[in-house]
């Protein structure tokens, strides 16, 4: 059997629409899909493990364990590295290797996003990109998708069977796409800026565009691997969390439980069939075909959890400790079912210092 896992970091539900060589690859979009935390440090003990996050890393058993075929795992984010438990299990693995024991590092963790020193070591981060710029144009933030999809594919040539997991930081922020007309230092420097909360409405909305160039550029590179792959390949594609582009005056993907970072683009092909809510805890279930951990191949509610925050949602609303909203409306409604189901819902959560450590990370502080 050839099984293959694809994740896209900060990728917005909205977003979506702009891969249509996904879309079409795709035998099924499911519209109902959600995170069980907003940042990659919760969602992927549940993607991997089956599990919600409970500290920092994988504290499951990783999926890539219950397949014999041979495993290849690719990730561009340092958050899925051997030392956050991410290697189990697979035969191949490669990742960028976290750090952590730096001064930035161990500082990183006590700033609170918004708070005066944060923006103060983001203006200086910028300021520090803008002098290394000068000279000319700087490297893409992020590993490139080209060069995943390139070594997957050498990984298994000429396999009859295999199981791959490959994770894209594109569009990951800072975004700096290759086809916009700013260089790419020109593109990162605005991307920091108005993430830490800087820029007027026209640098806000270039950054928006960015985004949106980001998202388009991937479903071209992604059109490559989807071509590469047998046609009988079981997919899962997901996004392992949204992003937020100026709601409200936030940006990237803080500790909030809205909509726009916990409802994620989700599709697949060649897999069973699942109910119309879906969790990111039931990827590993929806790969095996059989349930997993804690996920469910039909389920009525989702899940998530951020420190002391949490949310649940069903095919209509999402009800977190603010209230419900409808996702149809954007407004305010009534739904007391879902409102016991949050009330009942007591996971292992994600260690707010480590998704904080997380957010400094995306600035290039640690």
């Amino acid at each position: 059997m050839k099984t293959l896992l694809v994740t896209v970091d900060s990728l917005r539900h909205d977003h979506f629409e702009y891969m249509p060589n996904t879309l079409t690859f795709l035998d099924m979009n499911h519209n109902r899909a959600f995170a069980p935390s907003t940042a990659t440090i919760g969602s992927f003990p549940g993607i991997i493990g089956g599990e919600f996050a409970n500290g920092a890393g994988l504290t499951g058993t990783s999926i890539a364990t219950r397949f014999d075929e041979y495993s290849v795992g690719l990730t561009t984010n340092h958050l899925l590295s051997e030392e956050y438990g991410y290697d189990e299990g697979f035969d191949v693995f490669n990742s960028p290797k976290g750090g952590g024991d730096s001064i930035k590092d161990k500082a990183a963790i006590y700033l609170t996003r918004g708070s005066f020193a944060y923006r103060l070591a983001s203006w200086g981060w910028s300021h520090y990109q803008r002098l290394t710029n000068l000279s000319g144009d700087v490297e893409k933030s992020f590993r490139s998708a080209e060069k995943i999809i390139s070594q997957f594919d050498s990984e298994i040539d000429n396999r009859e069977e295999w199981f791959g997991w490959l994770h894209f930081m594109e569009p990951h922020h800072p975004y700096d796409p290759d086809g916009s007309e700013m260089s790419r230092a020109q593109a990162q420097r605005l991307t920091r800026k108005v993430l830490a909360g800087s820029g007027g409405e026209s640098d806000q909305e270039r950054v928006r565009e960015l985004y949106r160039l980001e998202v388009a550029e991937l479903d071209k590179k992604l059109d490559m691997l989807w071509k590469a792959i047998p046609d009988d390949t079981r997919v899962v594609f997901c996004a392992d969390h949204g992003e937020l582009l100026g709601e409200d005056g936030m940006w990237g993907h803080p500790g909030e439980m809205r909509p726009e970072l916990l409802r994620v683009p989700f599709g697949t092909k060649n897999a069973p069939e699942i109910g119309g809510v879906v969790s990111l805890l039931d990827v590993p279930s929806i790969l095996l075909g059989s349930e997993y951990g804690l996920g469910e191949l039909d389920r009525d509610v989702a899940f998530a959890t951020y420190g002391v925050k949490k949310a649940a949602m069903n095919a209509n609303n999402i009800a977190t400790d603010k209230g419900v909203i409808s996702f149809d409306s954007n407004e305010p409604t009534e739904d007391p079912s879902l409102e016991r189901a949050l009330d009942r819902f007591e996971p292992g959560s994600v260690v707010k210092e480590d998704a904080l450590k997380e957010d400094l990370e995306d600035l290039g502080y640690a």
